[in-house]
């Protein structure tokens, strides 16, 4: 690979990292909000929930740009760092998959009320769409860990 690709392509992951990081340090925040006030209706405030949309959006765009036009870079091997990479890439998929439980027990009683439907469906949309964002991210790091561990080419 040259390196103008391999730069484009670790540009990219890096942005997809910092747009994952937005979104991991916002879940533990709600995490800490729904487990001291549970039972207790939840708001996010507007700056947040833009920087939360904004960073699954820049990530999507990154994730798929780099998908369809940049190759994982070839020629690093290392074995450590490529199981250390799909480790925090199983991590992030955790944390997310517990975000989204989380939401959906909490939320699972207003699912027989039909009057705040329509805030109950955005607000779900919106959690599988950042849930989403995290997925891809977390298969682009599954990635980039495998060709990191795989074998030389001979």
């Amino acid at each position: 690979m040259t390196r103008r690709p391999a730069l484009a392509y670790t540009l990219l992951l890096l942005a997809q990292t910092v747009c994952a990081l937005v979104i991991l340090f916002h879940i533990h925040i709600a995490f800490r909000v729904l487990i001291e006030r549970i039972g207790q209706q939840q708001t996010l405030p507007t700056e947040i929930l833009a920087q939360i949309c904004v960073a699954a959006l820049l990530g999507q765009c990154c994730y798929w740009t780099r998908l369809y036009w940049l190759p994982v870079p070839q020629g690093f091997r290392s074995l450590p760092l490529g199981h250390l990479l799909a480790f925090a890439a199983r991590l992030g998929a955790i944390v997310g998959g517990a975000l989204a439980s989380i939401y959906f027990l909490r939320h699972l009683p207003e699912l027989t009320k039909l009057a705040d439907s329509f805030t109950l469906v955005w607000r779900s949309g919106l959690l599988l769409a950042i849930v989403f964002a995290l997925y891809c991210y977390t298969l682009e790091l599954e990635r980039l860990a495998a060709a990191w561990q795989a074998e030389p080419e001979e």
